[in-house]
């Protein structure tokens, strides 16, 4: 679906909606915007500006996103503030052991931190995923007694022609690494990485870090006697750091 075709339910276009969206709900404190600086990210943004609402954009620092996605938001965003929510990420992943697409531990501390109490604006799209597909334009969650969040979703209906249309009518800048094939930005080696083999080569030193992750895992597991922490049977057994990494990146 182009920007050009109406939503059904209001007359205007994906824009005209996005704006209105974000001028109904709009706070007397101002939008906390949550920016990845990937191309959904730099197409919220804009919206917001054309919108005219009062907000503070805030880029929740991951330690495994690529360099150049940390150069590309110091040279085009000055505005943007950076928060650091993941110190001691290798800490943890020792403790926790490895993300997993079931066991994504990591992304309430990297990249869903920040923004407790306010009314954030996020650039999820209902084209990503079937989760996401079921997402409202106005959502809450609530973490705990006194951690609440409220989402507003301007781009949601935005496919991911309508998102590059957008980039290219309105002149935006955009990561380097999109032009390089990269589909998705995000932090390096995810389990939701379509082509792990190829962010590994390409990001060699947050790789080194993944397995060196690895190699205290597999050392504090054998040391254990091969059983978890509440002392059953692992399911995996690794001689090695580098075999676990290797198992890792297969997404087997």
């Amino acid at each position: 679906m182009a920007l050009e075709q109406l939503e059904m339910t209001t007359g205007l276009n994906k824009v005209d909606f996005a704006i209105k969206l974000l001028r109904d709900y709009e706070p007397d404190e101002g939008y906390y915007l949550a920016f990845s600086g990937g191309k959904d990210s730099c197409v919220l943004y804009d919206i917001a500006l054309k919108a005219g609402v009062k907000f503070d954009a805030h880029y929740n620092v991951s330690p495994i996103d690529p360099p150049p996605l940390f150069k590309f938001i110091r040279e085009n965003y000055h505005d943007v503030q950076w928060d650091y929510h993941a110190k001691g990420f290798w800490k943890l992943v020792r403790q926790k052991g490895l993300p997993l697409r079931r066991k994504r531990w990591c992304c309430d501390l990297i990249k869903e931190s920040g923004g407790s109490n306010r009314i954030i604006v996020a650039g999820m799209r209902s084209s990503e995923s079937k989760k996401r597909s079921k997402y409202n334009y106005v959502q809450s969650r609530i973490k705990s007694k006194t951690n609440k969040y409220v989402y507003v979703c301007p781009i949601l209906s935005f496919t991911e022609y309508d998102i590059w249309q957008y980039i290219r009518l309105n002149n935006l800048s955009y990561c380097s690494l999109y032009d390089e094939g990269f589909k998705r930005l995000g932090c390096v080696l995810c389990p939701y990485s379509s082509d792990p083999q190829k962010e590994a080569a390409r990001f060699p030193e947050i790789a080194r870090l993944w397995k060196r992750a690895c190699d205290y895992i597999v050392q504090d597991t054998i040391e254990r006697g091969n059983v978890d922490k509440r002392g059953n049977p692992i399911r995996n057994k690794f001689n090695s750091g580098q075999e676990m990494f290797d198992w890792w990146i297969s997404r087997k």
